[in-house]
């Protein structure tokens, strides 16, 4: 999956160079074409398994639906594209076509990253700093031109641990972060604790010159939802505000052995 919507950003920068022909388009089209009915087999049969794994992502189906829906409207164009010269008018629509699929095949893959790490069952204590922290790292696995944000922290003077999956909590921050980030793409993040729970609230900020920055995933309508529904699976729980003013990320204490 991410070789395809790879080879089709590249299609998508193809056809918006004006240094580029009709008869490099017409080598590069048919391997674009042929890379669609893997793309809906590997989209089905992955979210599938993420459905059996990750009983709390209710969403799991409307993801496969989406990138099977966008990977007919791209086949459909791309046969036509390949089935004789390239006219102008044909140039715009399949590039109009091809912006409109990569938009949400882009957030649809984040998701499927989500729920390929949402699987894996181990939990263990990690300072909920790190995951702030270390978010900054995260591999982005986007196109490679998404935002970055950039990220200050109000935590308390002691070591927080939560209990979770390291990779997963990293993936949930990020979407918190990307589903706040304001026009200056600078959030905060407010960390409070109690016995069992501690939440992260993260809110738009200005700018500033201290933080971690982070790649944002892009976002589609499903995003919030799917990670809401594996944030609950995890033993936690992710809730956005009106307007997406502000997301609260919540991860379980962790209980050490004495």
């Amino acid at each position: 999956m991410r070789d395809t919507v790879g080879a089709i950003h590249n299609l998508q920068h193809l056809l918006g160079s004006m240094r580029v022909g009709p008869k490099a388009l017409a080598r590069v089209i048919p391997d674009v074409h042929a890379s669609c009915a893997p793309m809906i087999t590997a989209a089905r049969d992955l979210v599938a398994t993420a459905r059996v794994r990750v009983e709390s992502a209710a969403s799991c189906g409307e993801i496969a639906e989406l990138v099977i829906a966008r990977m007919r409207e791209l086949e459909r164009a791309l046969e036509h594209a390949k089935g004789g010269s390239l006219k102008a008018s044909d140039h715009l629509m399949l590039e109009s076509t091809v912006g409109r699929v990569v938009k949400d095949l882009d957030g649809s893959l984040e998701l499927v990253e989500l729920l390929v790490e949402a699987s894996a069952t181990g939990r263990v204590p990690v300072d909920v700093t790190d995951v702030v922290r270390e978010s900054g790292s995260r591999p982005d696995t986007g196109s490679g031109r998404g935002r970055r944000i950039r990220v200050s922290i109000d935590g308390p003077p002691e070591p927080v641990l939560v209990r979770v999956n390291p990779r997963l909590a990293l993936r949930l921050f990020a979407f918190s972060v990307a589903a706040v980030g304001g026009k200056e793409d600078a959030v905060h993040t407010v960390i409070t604790a109690d016995a069992s729970n501690c939440s992260l609230r993260v809110e738009a900020a200005r700018a500033g010159r201290d933080g971690v920055i982070i790649p944002a995933p892009p976002l589609i309508d499903l995003s919030l939802r799917c990670c809401a529904e594996v944030a609950r699976g995890g033993g936690g729980s992710l809730e956005a505000g009106e307007d997406r003013a502000f997301v609260t990320l919540t991860f379980p204490i962790a209980e050490l052995d004495p």
